[in-house]
């Protein structure tokens, strides 16, 4: 059965969290966090939540009275309060279980179907494989993913959680699994901090980071689908909570969001751990003069130069709110200078390949909800719309591997977004690390850059289209 929803998120919103207090950031002048950082916040009536001692920036629970405060202090750069990235809703639509044939092997038999592969050139690295003897490695941080999913089985090479409310799951009861199981609830607690705890709610399963983590490595004969990079291991990182709030106009809200402390501690133990590149489909907008988001500014910066110092390659979706990117308006994450920022393109043509469906040649579109700017955009890569029908066209989306929210099983699903471009990209830059180890995070973005087909607007496109042959030659 096909069922057509509104589902999750393929980037997120950037809002002030619905609190009235919530956990601040603070950023010091110096790039380390002060020893007596504990003794400095209870001194101006705040505690210490989360030290991201790294790059100079910790979580406080405090009041506004609080942040007023120790913004005064000599050693203080910024103070604001943590952002939390929201649900938005791309399209989504579970595939039928009855599927035409296609390679590259019987069993992944939706192949045919994944006319992004195509696109990027992906079946041409494929008969190449292994492209070196070190396998491409990607950081996922996203809502979590299926490690049993078939396509992922044996794929997943370490599950984490940094998110307030974690809850763990599957088979092997991993802490990156996709299940929630509690929230944050701003009803009960209007000055909620972690040390109020989550409540509980019924399981349900977020299914967006499974689509991702498909999209990178889903492997040959293991399930219906296939990655770009189908010999690649994934690092799952859940830093997504939910959490609940009534709103005085639309009553009851419940959302899905990550915070920007739950972020930074990914980021920070993944390039830790020796991940070569972090994938990151989600983000939201802010104005850049508005003093409220100085400090989170500030702090994606600091977390972004010193995973770039320390061999880590950022790839973020660049939004899908239809925003011209050069002037007030900036993108976090996407827009800092360190990281790759992918927009999303689409097809106006699906004709019959000898392997399936494949975009007609300079049929190359932005898809309908892309950011744009050539000030913000690197690199373009499929994430699908709805085709040039008044209908929304399934085929014209991107199809990937699927968790049910409602019981956990394993499935497919059609979907579209920057989230879906990302992935692509992500996959590509893992395999250009493997072959090049020795290669800085910078010179493998301008490889990537260098190396993508010129589709002629900068402004939708960047570079031009990810090309995965031409990027591993």
């Amino acid at each position: 059965m096909k069922v057509l929803a509104r589902s999750l998120l393929a980037t997120a919103l950037l809002v002030p969290a619905v609190a009235a207090a919530q956990p601040y950031l603070v950023v010091f002048k110096s790039d380390q966090v002060p020893a007596d950082t504990a003794r400095l916040v209870a001194g101006y009536g705040g505690r210490l939540s989360r030290s991201y001692a790294p790059i100079g920036v910790v979580s406080v629970d405090g009041d506004a009275a609080f942040a007023g405060r120790i913004a005064g202090d000599k050693r203080v750069f910024a103070v604001g309060p943590e952002h939390v990235f929201t649900a938005s809703e791309p399209l989504a639509q579970e595939a039928s279980p009855a599927m035409p044939a296609a390679q590259p092997l019987p069993s992944d038999n939706l192949y045919g179907l994944q006319w992004d592969m195509r696109r990027v050139n992906a079946p041409a690295v494929w008969a190449r494989l292994p492209l070196a003897a070190v396998k491409p490695r990607v950081a996922v941080l996203d809502v979590g993913t299926m490690d049993d999913h078939p396509d992922l089985a044996g794929k997943v090479d370490a599950s984490y959680s940094t998110s307030y409310c974690s809850t763990s799951g599957g088979p092997g009861a991993t802490a990156g699994y996709p299940v929630y199981a509690s929230y944050i609830d701003f009803d009960a607690f209007p000055d909620w901090t972690p040390a109020d705890g989550c409540s509980p709610e019924p399981a349900n399963y977020e299914p967006h980071g499974t689509h991702v983590a498909g999209t990178i490595a889903a492997k040959f004969g293991g399930g219906r689908v296939v990655g770009v990079a189908p010999d690649a291991s994934i690092g799952v990182y859940k830093v997504f909570d939910h959490y609940r709030y009534t709103d005085p106009v639309a009553g009851r809200v419940e959302r899905t969001g990550a915070f920007d402390g739950p972020l930074f501690a990914a980021i920070i133990d993944a390039t830790q751990r020796g991940y070569p590149v972090i994938s990151m489909s989600l983000g939201g907008e802010i104005f850049r003069n508005q003093k409220g988001s100085a400090a989170s500014w500030q702090a994606w910066s600091r977390v972004a130069k010193w995973a770039d110092r320390n061999g880590a390659l950022l790839v973020a979706a660049a939004g899908n709110e239809e925003f011209d990117l050069n002037g007030v308006i900036a993108h976090v994450p996407s827009d800092i200078p360190s990281i790759v920022s992918v927009s999303a393109s689409a097809t106006s043509d699906l004709v019959a390949g000898a392997d399936g469906l494949v975009a007609a040649p300079g049929s190359d579109i932005l898809a309908f909800y892309s950011n744009y700017g050539a000030s913000s955009i690197d690199i373009t890569a499929p994430g699908g719309d709805c085709g040039p029908g008044a209908a929304c066209d399934p085929d014209y989306l991107i199809l990937n591997d699927y968790i049910r929210p409602d019981s956990g099983a394993a499935a497919y699903a059609w979907m579209a977004g920057t989230s879906m471009a990302t992935p692509h990209v992500s996959a590509v830059a893992a395999q250009v690390r493997s072959m090049h180890p020795s290669w800085t995070t910078g010179h493998v973005r301008a490889w990537l850059k260098s190396s993508a087909q010129n589709l002629g607007n900068r402004q939708y496109f960047g570079a031009g289209m990810l090309d995965a042959d031409a990027a591993t030659r």
